[in-house]
């Protein structure tokens, strides 16, 4: 049996456009809408030509808070769009023209000049500099492992605020009231309503700024999950239904909780 590629922070735009930061050099317009995912990569089109591209999971990074005027998806890496594949750009190191009267190759001289046997006197406060010196390039080195070992710990704690802040990914078609607030907890409110000949439940949660929503079947079994809504009525998320429709275009008509 397959195993179904772990969910990207992609996945939660539906069908809304985001630009990424820095823009992929040679490719344009920054206008993008997700397409899939696989293991280790992300599937785009462009929003303008509809052309689809694969953007390796590594080069992925945090997901602004905010969609207005338009989602930001950044990239840990500057990447390009060279020889059919996106690939992190290369920079490459210009050689300066050699101006006349220079010659690029080393000056060989005929004989070795003489060796003049020196002796310096080293004073106390040249070996006082010394010292300083020494102690501020191991406080540097130390500063940066340190830094560099808070930035790990950060790393590995951003999937689990993610997770937390978007707990309603954790619901899926077979939920209903009851194991919905087992999941999330107890709602700042509930309301019932019908759009057509659906009936409709609603399980605000105010402090986290999302509506579940829930859909009594024909057959009046008991109402289950279809998808959730902020509480400006934007689509959170929205389930796929058996004949491959899914409940997006419901829940874009449902009214603001």
């Amino acid at each position: 049996m397959a195993i179904a590629p772990l969910p990207t922070p992609l996945q939660d735009f539906g069908g809304r456009r985001f630009s990424f930061y820095p823009p992929i050099r040679n490719l344009g317009p920054n206008e993008w809408l997700y397409r899939r995912a696989t293991w280790s990569e992300c599937i785009v089109a462009n929003a303008r030509s509809g052309e689809e591209f694969c953007i390796p999971r590594m080069f992925l990074g945090d997901v602004s808070d905010v969609d207005e005027p338009v989602m930001i998806v950044g990239l840990n890496r500057e990447l390009e769009w060279r020889a059919g594949a996106v690939t992190p750009r290369e920079r490459r190191v210009i050689m300066l023209p050699v101006t006349a009267g220079e010659s690029a190759a080393p000056a060989h001289p005929g004989r070795l000049a003489p060796v003049i046997n020196i002796r310096l006197e080293t004073k106390p406060e040249t070996r006082a500099r010394k010292w300083i010196g020494v102690a501020a390039v191991l406080g540097a080195v130390a500063f940066t492992i340190v830094a560099d070992v808070g930035r790990q710990t950060q790393s590995h704690q951003r999937p689990d605020q993610f997770r937390g802040y978007r707990s309603y990914l954790q619901l899926g078609p077979g939920d209903n009231y009851a194991s919905t607030v087992g999941k999330l907890g107890p709602p700042s409110r509930t309301s019932s309503f019908e759009a057509g000949d659906r009936r409709l439940r609603s399980l605000t949660y105010t402090l986290r700024h999302y509506s579940v929503i829930l859909q009594t079947p024909s057959t009046g079994d008991q109402a289950r999950y279809i998808g959730t809504v902020d509480l400006h009525g934007r689509v959170l998320d929205a389930v796929r239904f058996e004949d491959g429709s899914t409940a997006s275009s419901l829940l874009h008509s449902l009214p603001t909780f």
